[in-house]
């Protein structure tokens, strides 16, 4: 029997704070002892165990870093060996972090061996229908309190290299929110996005399926085939402080919108700078009854790239190129979301998605001018999303 989804949970962010200690120990030893050989001769330290201290700082996710670890006595061997090498501070990090690998041992498995079976074993299910069931209690809960709800959000995001600036990846993005249902007394809405507003601007433009997204020139519209009449002349005002477009009051009790966005210059470039990280995200600041992300990356990015996901506290301030997913261990929530490859071959022709989430990715593609033959495309469903939440696709890069 395999690990329930709580300690699936824990395991995950041990390995995800074993990760961040561990880079942080080698970012504090000279260059030369940043090679396996070299970390083992600095350190008269195992090769096989100083390749796996590199395996685990490589790991994409937590639980695989306790797979990568090192046995604990080489651990402890480990620590012994850097003592003298390193700030208090951090030797003391150190000895915390194997302490509680061998705990995770003692109350999880028989051994680290044992550990890694379970950690391979498929997931255990017996908790994952009750996660389910709180996750909706706190969309109804949120929905009543709030008097406004949103019945699916579907977004797509366009990754690819910059022609005009290659130090920046071009972003396009679709997001579309379907079932707004605003009752007397609730916030307005609000469409919130990261990029800085240009000067001169004036709010959302109109963008239809003949328009054409230029592709060094931040863009922010509404969709007119996949929004409802009048979304857009519901525009009322705008804040430069926090991003955000207000729609108030909405056209019917019940409306969909579609944005379409171009960003040129905000996600930097792993292919021309040293970044560890490119990510994607969406911040669940209604209550959302579906949510589906489609990350289209561009191939050549992909093959450098290491995808994952996660679910955080929406309050964490990410600065953009800089993250891992260690460094959020501590703002992880517990949900695990699977993301999935499906295939963009011969028009989408064996793609598990929707013939509406076809039609949509069809439109965002066409007036960005994209073929999807360049992308690799990762997708992930989450039935209630939780609210006051950010779901992160990352791309950790090698």
């Amino acid at each position: 029997m395999g690990l329930n989804q709580h300690n699936r949970t824990e395991l995950t962010r041990l390995g995800e704070r074993i990760q961040k200690t561990f880079l942080a120990v080698s970012h504090a030893l000279p260059e030369h002892a940043h090679t396996i050989g070299g970390f083992a001769k600095h350190l008269d330290y195992n090769r096989s165990n100083s390749q796996r201290f590199f395996a685990a700082c490589k790991a994409n996710n937590g639980l695989q870093v306790l797979v990568e670890l090192p046995g604990l006595q080489a651990l402890q061997l480990l620590s012994d060996k850097l003592s003298p090498l390193l700030p208090s501070a951090l030797i003391s990090q150190v000895n915390q972090v194997v302490d509680l690998f061998a705990q995770c041992i003692e109350n999880n498995a028989k051994s680290h061996a044992d550990l890694k079976r379970l950690i391979k074993e498929p997931k255990n299910i017996e908790v994952l229908s009750e996660g389910s069931e709180h996750k909706a209690q706190l969309y109804h809960a949120a929905k009543a309190l709030l008097k406004f709800s949103v019945e699916e959000v579907f977004c797509i995001y366009i990754l690819r290299e910059n022609k005009n600036d290659p130090s920046y990846l071009q972003e396009v993005a679709l997001i579309s929110k379907s079932g707004i249902n605003r009752l007397v007394g609730a916030v307005p809405f609000v469409q919130f996005y990261t990029h800085p507003h240009p000067e001169h601007f004036n709010g959302p433009v109109e963008i239809t399926a003949n328009s054409a997204l230029k592709p060094n020139e931040f863009t922010l519209g509404v969709s007119k085939e996949l929004s409802s009449s009048g979304f857009l002349n519901a525009f009322s005002t705008y804040s430069p402080s926090n991003s955000g477009l207000v729609f108030d009051p909405l056209p019917s009790q019940n409306s969909d919108v579609t944005f379409v966005f171009n960003n040129p210059d905000e996600v930097v470039n792993p292919l021309d700078r040293n970044s560890p990280c490119s990510s994607t995200s969406l911040s669940i600041k209604n209550p959302v009854k579906k949510l589906t992300m489609l990350v289209l990356l561009e191939k050549q990015i992909d093959k450098c790239s290491t995808v994952n996901i996660g679910c955080y506290h929406s309050n964490q301030k990410v600065e953009e190129g800089k993250l891992k997913a260690s460094d959020l261990w501590t703002e992880r929530f517990p949900e695990f979301p699977e993301l999935k490859i499906t295939p963009l071959e011969n028009d989408f022709a064996h793609s598990q998605l929707l013939e509406e989430q076809k039609n949509k990715l069809r439109y965002l593609l066409n007036v960005s001018g994209i073929a999807a033959d360049d992308f690799i495309c990762y997708t992930t469903d989450v039935d209630y999303p939780i609210w006051s939440s950010t779901y992160r696709i990352y791309f950790e890069h090698q």
